[in-house]
């Protein structure tokens, strides 16, 4: 909660400091000028093949919170801490089970596929995501149930088009403990420089 850091981490000056000193992130810091941990936390989620998509419009978002639009109002809990864009896996987890109505562990097969690019899985949940599994849960081939989002009066080209979002972030997905576990170093290392300046340099250094 300390000011002069986010204001370190705003002004581009970021050498040592963990996660944030290269050239894009600098600049992207420049451009987001984070004012909290959770930003910093969304800003190294972010900042990565797929996710780095959406750079635009969360940025857009965070100055324009009022120009926000939701495909489903169900979506409009689970992506307003993120402006509207689906960051972390975590947010995709919620997604299906809220739509879709799928359990959380099903939930988390879609989150381990996503992670670890499982195209294989991704096909086939995205069926399952769209129109369910009734047949399937019925003749004892899938004992997870899931109605999908059919089912749950979500018109079949929204629930297309989240799937699409939802894919393209599946590039790299990143899951929020991991990346606030970054943030929080990349916070005690902006902590020191802002504060330590000549030290952190010169234990850096040596």
């Amino acid at each position: 909660d300390d000011k002069k850091v986010f204001e370190l981490i705003t002004s581009g000056k970021t050498e040592g400091i963990f996660q944030l000193e290269s050239s894009g992130m600098k600049n992207f810091m420049k451009e987001l000028k984070p004012q909290s941990l959770e930003d910093v936390i969304a800003g190294i989620s972010l900042y990565r093949p797929g996710p780095m998509d959406f750079i635009p419009n969360y940025i857009n978002g965070k100055e324009h919170p009022e120009k926000i639009t939701y495909d489903v109002p169900e979506l409009q809990e689970i992506l307003e801490p993120t402006y509207g864009c689906i960051v972390y896996q975590e947010q995709v987890m919620q997604i299906v089970q809220k739509l879709a109505g799928y359990s959380l562990g099903r939930a988390d097969v879609v989150r381990k596929g996503m992670a670890k690019k499982k195209r294989n899985i991704l096909d086939a949940e995205k069926l399952v995501f769209i129109h369910g599994n009734k047949e399937a849960y019925e003749s004892g081939k899938d004992k997870n149930y899931a109605p999908g989002c059919v089912a749950n009066g979500i018109p079949e080209a929204i629930a297309e088009e989240i799937w699409a979002q939802m894919d393209k972030f599946a590039s790299y997905a990143f899951n929020r403990s991991h990346a606030a576990c970054y943030a929080w170093l990349a916070s005690i290392t902006a902590y020191m420089s802002c504060h330590w300046t000549a030290e952190f340099y010169c234990a850096m250094m040596n």
